[in-house]
């Protein structure tokens, strides 16, 4: 625990009515020595010459930089967030002057980590690989759905595309672990050229670093389509080490290009199934090949033409692998088993396990950094590819010691304890603050990560899911993946740990104490709610709500709720496909009965309801379905361009619209909201509406009160949000309507017992508490 009296910020307003409105403003960011958040780590990479760490990330708009001697993190604002179905490819770093370059979402970025700036490029299409000539900081951007090649001048500082390819489709979800690139660009500073790779139609292509012009171009004897690897690329021999996998999850093929002859070496491959984390040792002209299904790593040694060695590992769902070089050692990273495997590469067998690290993120991300001999991982998935936390892991393989190196303090959920006088703020990454009503704060340890949710319990304590995945789907059991509901004591902080099998997302309190919870999907299966019964039983699969529809794109099951009055559930979950219609589900818990299901339109986002009709928004349709409480009939109400959240307020049913910026009676008129962003979600305070917004660098929470149009700025914010849009995808499985993986919503509010409105901001790391007297 550690006691806190953070800066605070009042601020005056004056509003009609002689009542004034004071804010007082709680910085957890300042805790850390942060002046940005970090959260959502997902890329890393090591800067060796300056023995930095660099993260991109996916939650908040930033680029972590990381001192690996003192631990010093910097976090740079950048205009957006790391695109989650990007892999490694997307991230680099020019050697010679320490610059970042990334690519985001229909754009790339340039950091400079000295003056700590950043610059965006847009593009047309979405791009997956990033190359950057050391010498004249020229960029070099491909993708499958660009024919073009990108070439970015810094000189002119202008993006031109060049004629590369004949052929283009668009990124989807492939499957579940997101693809990496099929074009790839990659440097050799010593020859000051970029090799561009393209496996749809497979070929090599030669281009000046300076000018971008077009040197050689040959086709290559390998496998098209499917997913290309990047094993790496060896600077001295002028080679590039790609590995093939068909579109069956099928690798066949590892080759070995000559980038200045034709001289390829091509070797087949067994054909076992999905490999990950595969990377090149340029010291023994080795590449090293892990595999997601199956509890081997393929060396393929090519300074003996290609011969194949198969080392076995423990088990499957393997992922990263970071090779120390000078000792002949290969670190596999496993998400299934949560541990990192030590292979002697002389020996080629398994040194030893170090289980227990939690490793949960498929993102092939694992690095060796042999100025502090440690390793650095990321954890905190919420599905097979995103994260949500706040901190970058750290593996000693000398003593078996993890650490961790905090990034961000991200407030993902709030919640008053009467009987202390204060509020719960829970961290997406591993610790809560106690907060009083003045702004002071102690900071307490959690004992395990990734908190989620919070609600209240029967008896005046706090449930809190928490954990970063599912423990285990049909073939596949996630041993490091641990998943619960803790139990907060009010009165000691005592806590009590209910393990559950899944992730739960949203969580919700019947009148007769019982726990209902909606929980991540994984494979195609019967739909179903958790259940705990009271406040000491243990999880029992069996008690289960089984919901009849099968189910199978994970994080679909998106709204819970529970109408006391009638003692009925009400749970909307989005489409299988982004075109399918959502489906709101009514069950009765006591006879675990679904007693109607009704589809509506397409992404819902939130529910309310009143005395007669249930209400849920539409994000991707523009409209609010109004369902019918006695007759299930359904009617869709005109709703703006994209609903996002809703709120039932003195007899009437309100929307805020996410693109067009308004806030809208459902069935009735609509306002323009006069803070120029995008509202995120709407809350009743003091009987008025209080809607809060976010642009790329503000914030703002509005009050607005129905019966006379009026609205009053309560409190705003200056801060490089970027982008806080929730209808980009950039979530697993392309899912829109959301922020991130278990992220439903960026804010969260309560009012407490003495009238106060507490708002917790997850990007910026604050909590506003605003009072009002009159």
């Amino acid at each position: 625990m550690k006691k806190i009296l953070g800066t605070l910020l009042l601020i005056w307003l004056a509003i009609p009515a002689s009542a004034e409105i004071s804010v007082t403003e709680v910085d957890f960011l300042e805790t850390l020595g942060l002046e940005f958040n970090g959260a959502g780590p997902l890329l890393i990479e090591v800067d060796e010459g300056r023995n930095r760490l660099i993260t991109a990330n996916t939650i908040s708009a930033s680029v972590s930089v990381i001192d690996c001697a003192s631990g010093t993190v910097v976090n740079i604002p950048i205009a957006g967030r790391a695109y989650q179905h990007l892999k490694s490819e997307s991230l680099t770093i020019n050697a010679s002057t320490g610059r970042i370059y990334l690519i985001g979402r229909n754009c790339f970025y340039i950091v400079n980590p000295d003056d700590r700036s950043s610059r965006q490029i847009l593009t047309e299409a979405q791009f997956e690989s990033i190359a950057v000539d050391e010498k004249s900081g020229n960029v070099f951007i491909a993708g499958r759905e660009s024919r073009k090649l990108g070439f970015y001048e810094t000189s002119s500082e202008k993006l031109k595309m060049l004629d590369w390819r004949e052929t283009e489709e668009k990124l989807v979800n492939l499957n579940a672990t997101p693809p990496p690139p099929i074009r790839k660009v990659v440097a050799d500073p010593s020859l000051g050229v970029v090799v561009a790779v393209d496996g749809l139609d497979p070929a090599i292509h030669i281009v000046d670093g300076k000018s971008g012009k077009t040197k050689r171009t040959r086709s290559l004897g390998l496998s098209a389509g499917g997913r290309w690897h990047l094993g790496g690329y060896d600077a001295t021999t002028h080679h590039l080490y790609i590995v093939v996998e068909t579109a069956e999850r099928k690798v066949v093929e590892a080759a070995k290009i000559d980038v200045v002859g034709s001289e390829d070496v091509v070797v087949p491959l067994p054909g076992y199934t999905e490999g990950v984390g595969i990377t090149f040792n340029p010291k023994r002209n080795e590449i090293y090949i892990p595999y997601d299904n199956h509890p081997s790593v393929h060396a393929v040694d090519f300074n003996q033409g290609g011969e194949l060695y198969e080392i076995r590992v423990p088990a499957y769902g393997n992922d990263g692998s970071a090779i120390d070089i000078v000792n002949d050692v290969l670190y596999i990273s496993s998400w299934a088993h949560g541990e990192i495997d030590v292979i002697d590469l002389q020996k080629r067998k398994l040194l030893e396990r170090h289980p227990g690290l939690g490793i949960i993120p498929h993102m092939f991300a694992l690095a060796f950094n042999p100025r502090t001999g440690l390793v650095y991982f990321l954890k905190g998935a919420t599905a097979v590819n995103g994260t949500f936390g706040s901190a970058v892991s750290t593996f000693d393989p000398e003593t078996g010691e993890v650490g961790k190196i905090h990034t961000g303090w991200a407030p993902i959920d709030l919640i008053e304890v009467p009987s202390r006088d204060s509020f719960f703020v829970f961290n997406s990454e591993d610790h809560f603050a106690e907060v009083k009503a003045d702004g002071g704060f102690d900071l307490y340890r959690l004992p395990f990560d990734y908190p989620i949710q919070a609600t209240g319990s029967p008896e005046g304590d706090v449930y809190l899911s928490y954990g970063p995945h599912q423990s285990y789907w049909p073939a596949v059991y996630i041993w490091d993946a641990k998943n619960g509901v803790l139990t907060i004591d009010a009165e000691d902080l005592g806590t009590y740990d209910r393990r559950i099998p899944r992730q739960a997302h949203e969580m919700v309190l019947d009148r007769n104490g019982a726990l209902y919870f909606t929980q991540n999907t994984w494979g195609k299966e019967e739909q179903f709610i958790g259940v705990l019964e009271d406040q000491v039983r243990l999880f029992n699969i069996n008690q289960r709500l089984r919901l009849v529809d099968e189910v199978q794109r994970e994080t679909v099951q998106r709204i819970l709720r529970y109408d006391e009055a009638s003692h009925r559930l009400y749970l909307a979950r989005i489409g299988e496909l982004d075109d399918d219609p959502s489906v709101l589900q009514i069950i009765e818990p006591d006879t675990r009965e679904v007693l109607r299901r009704v589809e509506v339109g397409t992404t819902a986002t939130d529910l309310a309801f009143d005395h007669d009709s249930i209400y849920v928004a539409n994000f991707d349709s523009g409209t609010v379905s109004v369902i019918d409480k006695t007759d299930g009939s359904v009617a869709e109400l005109d709703a703006g361009q994209q609903p996002l959240k809703l709120h039932a307020f003195a007899d009437k049913v309100y929307a805020i619209d996410h693109a067009g910026n308004e806030v809208i009676e459902v069935g009735g008129k609509s306002w323009a909201l006069p803070h120029d962003g995008r509202p995120d979600n709407i809350f009743e305070w003091r009987d008025r509406l209080v809607i809060t917004s976010h642009g790329p660098d503000d914030f703002a929470v509005t009050a607005f009160d129905p019966k006379s149009g009026k609205f009053e700025v309560l409190h705003t914010l200056d801060y490089p949000y970027g982008d806080t849009r929730f209808d980009t995808g950039n979530v697993s499985f392309y899912l829109r309507g959301q922020f991130g993986d278990a992220l439903f919503s960026i804010t969260r509010a309560k009012a407490d017992a003495s009238g106060r409105l507490w708002i917790s901001d997850l990007l910026s790391g604050k909590v506003f508490i605003i009072s009002e007297s009159r």
